[in-house]
C-alpha cells in the first residue's frame, strides 16, 4: 500500500490531526468521568457522524444539536437517543414537525426555552401528535442573546406548568460572553460569575419544590472550571475536539501543538511590488473567517497561524485568497504548501464537505463533514415535490 503525503495533496483542503483529537477528547472525558459529569458536546464544531462517533466511545450518551439537519442526522445514524435542541429555534411548525419525527423514532428531543410563546405554540402542536418532550430553561448569564433572567426563572417555570405536553428537567446556559475576554483572568471571572448565578437559581427552583435532572452549562473557554464545579451535571462544549488560536492564546483552554485543525493551502504568488515582503496563498474569508477574537473583539493579529512560517502573518482576506507578511521569513517561496491553525475552528468546518485526517504528515482517512448547514433540503423537497424524486 503506497502512503500518502499531506503535502502532496491539491489546495486548499482541510486537514484534522487524528492523535490530537483523540487526547483532546480523552483528556475531558477521563475529567469528566473524575467529577461525575455528563458530557453531550454541542456538534456544530464539527458537524460529522465521524466526530460525533468517537465522542460515543469516549461516553457521551447525548448531544447538543445547534441546528435540526444536525440531529436529524444524529439519529438517522444511529449516533444518540437524546438530543438536546442547542439554541431556542422552534418557532415554527415545519421545524417542530421534523422534531417530533425523531421523538416518534424513540429519541429522546430536550427543547431549550426562554419564552411564553414558543412555548404554548410547541405545546399546542405536541398535544395533536399525543407527544411530549422534555425542556430546560435558558439562563441568561450574561450574553443577552437568549435566556431568562435568573431572578424571573421561577415565575417563567411556573407559567409553563399548565403546558401537558411540556415536562420542565433542569436549566441550562451558555455564557458566551466569555468570547469577549481576551485573557485567562477574564476567562475564570466568567466561569466564576456563571457557577454564582446558576446555582441561584438552583436554590430557588428547589425552594418551591421543582426537581432538576439537568443543570448545564457550555463553553470551551470555561470548560476547565466547568468540569470541577459540583453545580453543573452536564456539559455542552464544542470547540474542544479541536481547539483553535483563539483558544490556545486568549484563553489559554489549550497549546498550540493541541489544536487538530488545520487548512493546506499554497503561496501562488509573491507579487513584484513588494519587494518580497508580500505572498499570496489560495485561502481567504471563506475558510478562515475574520475572527481576531470573539464577538468582534480583535485581540489577534492575523487571521491564523502559520505552522510552516511562525513569523509570517495573514495580514488581510479576500473571499478565496489571502496577503501574508512575509517580511520575516525570507525562505518563502511561491509553491510552497503551509498549513494555517484557524483563529476559530467551527468556521473552517463548515467550509468543506469533506476532511483529510491524518498522523503526523501520513495521510490515513478521509471523513465527510455530513452536517453542513442545509444538508436536509434536497431530503425534505424530495418529500414535498414529486419531481424531485430524483434530484
Amino acid at each position: 500500500m503506497v502512503e500518502m503525503n499531506i503535502y502532496e495533496l491539491p489546495t486548499p483542503i482541510v486537514l484534522a490531526d487524528i492523535n490530537r483529537i483523540r487526547r483532546n477528547l480523552g483528556e475531558v472525558y477521563d475529567k469528566a468521568k473524575m467529577y461525575g459529569k455528563k458530557i453531550w458536546p454541542m456538534v456544530k464544531t464539527h458537524k460529522s457522524t465521524y466526530m460525533a462517533k468517537i465522542q460515543r466511545e469516549h461516553g457521551s450518551d447525548g448531544f447538543t444539536a445547534g441546528t435540526i439537519d444536525e440531529a436529524e442526522v444524529l439519529v438517522e445514524k444511529r449516533i444518540t437517543e437524546t438530543i438536546m435542541c442547542g439554541n431556542v429555534y422552534v418557532a415554527d411548525r415545519e421545524n417542530l414537525m421534523r422534531l417530533i419525527s425523531l421523538s416518534e423514532l424513540g429519541t429522546r428531543v430536550i427543547l431549550r426555552l426562554d419564552n411564553y410563546d414558543a412555548a404554548v405554540f410547541i405545546n399546542q402542536e405536541l398535544r395533536k401528535h399525543s407527544i411530549k418532550f422534555d425542556y430546560v430553561v435558558k439562563v441568561d448569564v450574561g450574553l443577552h442573546r437568549f435566556g431568562v433572567k435568573p431572578e424571573n426563572i421561577v415565575k417563567f417555570v411556573k407559567s409553563l406548568q399548565n403546558l401537558r405536553n411540556l415536562n420542565f428537567v433542569g436549566i441550562a446556559t451558555h455564557p458566551g460572553h466569555v468570547y469577549s475576554c481576551t485573557n485567562q483572568k477574564c476567562v475564570k471571572e466568567v466561569a466564576e460569575n456563571t457557577s454564582r448565578i446558576m446555582l441561584y437559581v438552583v436554590s430557588e427552583l428547589k425552594k418551591y419544590g421543582f426537581e432538576l435532572e439537568i443543570i448545564g452549562t457550555g463553553a470551551t473557554p470555561t470548560l476547565r472550571y466547568d468540569i470541577e464545579n459540583p453545580i453543573y451535571t452536564h456539559l455542552f462544549p464544542g470547540n474542544f475536539i479541536y481547539y483553535d488560536r483563539i483558544q490556545a492564546e486568549l484563553f489559554g483552554s489549550t497549546k498550540l501543538e493541541n489544536c487538530a485543525l488545520t487548512i493546506l493551502t499554497t503561496i501562488i504568488s509573491i507579487p513584484e511590488y513588494s519587494n518580497k515582503k508580500l505572498a499570496i496563498i489560495n485561502v481567504g474569508s471563506k475558510h478562515l473567517g475574520l475572527d481576531r477574537g470573539g464577538h468582534g473583539v480583535e485581540a489577534l493579529k492575523g487571521f491564523g497561524k502559520i505552522i510552516e512560517y511562525p513569523k509570517a502573518l495573514v495580514i488581510s482576506l479576500s473571499e478565496e485568497v489571502a496577503k501574508l507578511d512575509i517580511s520575516e521569513e525570507p525562505s518563502v517561496r511561491v509553491g510552497d504548501k503551509i498549513r494555517i491553525i484557524p483563529n476559530h475552528a467551527c468556521i473552517l468546518s463548515n467550509s468543506t464537505s469533506y476532511i483529510v485526517l491524518h498522523e503526523e504528515k501520513k495521510i490515513v482517512d478521509l471523513i465527510e463533514v455530513d452536517m453542513r448547514n442545509g444538508t436536509r433540503i434536497p431530503k425534505i423537497l424530495r418529500e414535498a415535490l414529486p419531481r424531485l424524486k430524483g434530484v
